[in-house]
């Protein structure tokens, strides 16, 4: 959900690919500081990659068929710890993973993925062991979710528009997102393509525009509706965007 958009025809590229992305939350480096929100890790995908290339991510990927059956939750959670793991350093053994979200890639688009959302807090001892892995990600930082909306508000990183609407939750309201029922995450975002100007535009389902696009469609979670209604990539940037 990055940078080409394909011309191809939705039906050309085939079904999503299951994937998995992890929020690994740790403690604040200060618990005595005013501000105690909770640490997060993000790595930086390689300038190389496919598919969102140089910008700032959760660890996650796509699921092997090593993971399980498909479909299954458990393939999905043995995914998302191992991706952690091979990404970011991080053993989460057995600690609980909450599913939270759920975005499939636009049908326009070559690389599609049918991504869950997982978060799962982690000690501060385990804080020093996270790195990336110098492969798919060239590098990897602690932050909280407010930081890292600063960075990319000051043009420093780069951050594809699931990631930004999953940071803007974490900086809103993080405890209403580890609430949130598996019903509630199993309902996907699934936003559409538009062209704007010479540019593209990534649209929401809750966009007033959304039923006149072409592509697959989804209805509207009701979780998205707190979220931007579309965003539109300018200056190497994606940036919430009214039309």
């Amino acid at each position: 959900m990055m940078r080409g958009v394909s011309t191809r025809s939705p039906a050309e590229h085939g079904p999503p690919q299951p994937a998995a992305t992890v929020v690994v939350l740790a403690p604040a480096e200060d618990s005595s500081a005013p501000d105690t929100a909770p640490r997060l890790f993000m790595v930086r995908r390689s300038a190389k990659s496919p598919f969102m290339p140089d910008a700032l991510v959760f660890p996650g990927g796509r699921v092997d068929a090593s993971d399980g059956p498909a479909g299954e939750d458990t393939t999905f959670e043995r995914a998302a710890r191992r991706e952690t793991l091979e990404e970011a350093s991080i053993d989460l053994g057995d600690t609980p993973l909450r599913w939270f979200d759920t975005w499939t890639t636009p049908s326009r688009e070559g690389r599609r993925f049918l991504a869950r959302f997982f978060v799962v807090r982690v000690s501060a001892e385990e804080v020093d062991a996270a790195t990336h892995d110098g492969h798919e990600t060239t590098d990897g930082c602690w932050d909280t979710a407010a930081g890292f909306l600063a960075r990319w508000e000051a043009g420093e990183v780069d951050l594809p528009p699931p990631t930004i609407c999953v940071l803007m939750e974490i900086a809103g309201d993080l405890d209403a997102l580890e609430r949130r029922t598996r019903a509630q995450a199993a309902d996907t975002i699934l936003p559409r393509v538009a062209a704007v100007d010479s540019t593209v535009a990534i649209v929401l389902p809750h966009d007033p525009g959304y039923d006149d696009l072409d592509g697959d469609h989804a209805p509207a979670p009701a979780r998205a509706r707190r979220l931007p209604r579309r965003f539109v990539r300018a200056d190497g940037r994606w940036r919430p965007s009214t039309p």
